[in-house]
């Protein structure tokens, strides 16, 4: 009688297209532009918000009031 161990090996497995360039090579050359797009993603992030801290600090002084003091005669 099989142990269920000797069942588990006799499973088939399905086939996997073969490719005509090896898959880690494939990661590898995929793994650099993914990289390289985080890196811009983070820097154009980072330039957005400058961006708008820029221009809160631009606005800030056009939408205060003029006060206009009175000048003092001694």
């Amino acid at each position: 009688m099989p142990s269920e161990n000797q069942d588990l090996l006799k499973t088939k497995t399905p086939n996997s297209p073969k490719l005509p360039v090896p898959s880690d090579i494939l990661l590898s050359l995929v793994a650099l532009p993914m990289l390289g797009g985080l890196v811009v993603a983070k820097a154009a992030a980072e330039f957005v918000a400058s961006i708008g801290v820029e221009s809160e600090e631009v606005f800030r002084g056009s939408r205060l009031p003029v006060l206009n003091f009175p000048q003092s005669h001694e």
